[in-house]
């Protein structure tokens, strides 16, 4: 891990104009979100960089308390992706490694880009809430087209081919194309997982030991909330620790990562709208795609970036992370999606 990325770093003036992004109740609020993106493409336009303005913006997040003040929000992780993305373009040490990369142009979060008039800077009324939920259906409904082509043309990425499947009723296996078991885990307690010949062990933190997980490389929401530590850590035959948990993906927001012993990590956002047409993507300290993730029938289809070498980390951290894209649109009892 730790391949140079150029993850769509050729975003120009109108295509943030026509960013859209999935519609929630307890997101972003919207407006100023809108506002930032118009003052966005105007720098752009005038080939101005935009990393101090994207940088110092600040959102405020809304919820179900006022519907009738503010009926629409963002999803705050698709928003901070997208930022991300446009803050990382004027990095020149970023560009200066642009390669041919196959997976390059791979979204990560739930937006999009419209194609049609750009002409988000021109419209500053606010849509009344009858046209609001009219565009709100359309992008939705365009969202999903989107990610259920991305699902359907997942097969065709360049990678190693893996399969995580159920090999029992409390054990899950990592299987590469040939059917060859290259990790296994068990849920039964004590839970292990097994690599490389070897077995290892959870341990759960205790409240006044747990290292951070997060960084302040991660995209804008990660840092707010980089007092979330990690709960769990992996330990060797040895009681060594080789990787740690924290966060979780649960209802619709991705929040899980791993964190190894030398200070590399992985986020795993997740882009769809419900379980048969979403791509979880595991995403490195370098916003670099390390791999994809999509349900199959007997369990998860895992294609490894061809630039990443398999080694024993890696595959634990797959085996492990394979069920968070299932857990992503798990909610509370009586909840919704």
């Amino acid at each position: 891990m730790g391949r140079p990325d150029s993850g769509d770093l050729a975003v120009n003036g109108d295509e943030v104009r026509n960013a859209r992004f999935r519609i929630i109740v307890n997101g972003y609020d919207a407006p100023p979100v809108d506002d930032l993106l118009r003052r966005v493409a105007l720098e752009l336009d005038a080939g101005r960089p935009v990393g101090p303005l994207i940088a110092s913006a600040a959102f405020r997040q809304v919820g179900r308390t006022f519907p009738r003040k503010q009926p629409w929000a963002y999803d705050p992780e698709a928003v901070d992706w997208f930022l991300d993305q446009l803050r990382r373009q004027n990095d020149r040490s970023v560009l200066a490694e642009v390669g041919a990369d196959p997976w390059r142009d791979l979204p990560l979060g739930n937006y999009f880009t419209r194609r049609g008039p750009a002409d988000l800077a021109k419209d500053t009324a606010r849509p009344s809430l009858p046209e609001h939920r009219k565009q709100a259906r359309q992008d939705q409904e365009y969202l999903a087209q989107e990610c259920q082509d991305a699902w359907r043309d997942f097969g065709q990425l360049p990678g190693t081919r893996l399969q995580w499947v159920r090999a029992g009723v409390w054990r899950r296996e990592l299987r590469m194309a040939e059917q060859q078991t290259i990790a296994s885990l068990r849920a039964a307690l004590p839970a292990t997982v097994s690599a490389g010949g070897r077995t290892f062990a959870w341990r759960r933190f205790k409240r006044s030991s747990r290292p951070g997980v997060a960084s302040s490389q991660e995209p804008s929401r990660v840092v707010r909330v980089a007092t979330r530590l990690a709960t769990r850590e992996l330990l060797d035959e040895r009681g060594m620790p080789v990787l740690y948990t924290g966060g979780r993906n649960y209802d619709h927001s991705a929040d899980a990562r791993i964190r190894f012993a030398d200070q590399r990590w992985l986020r795993f956002p997740v882009r769809g709208t419900d379980p048969w047409n979403a791509i979880m993507t595991a995403v490195d300290q370098a916003a670099s795609r390390v791999a994809r993730y999509r349900r199959h029938d007997r369990g998860v289809e895992i294609i490894v970036h061809p630039g990443q070498h398999l080694t024993d980390e890696l595959v634990l951290a797959l085996a492990i992370s394979a069920p968070w894209l299932s857990s992503y649109f798990h909610v509370p009892q009586g909840g919704g999606g």
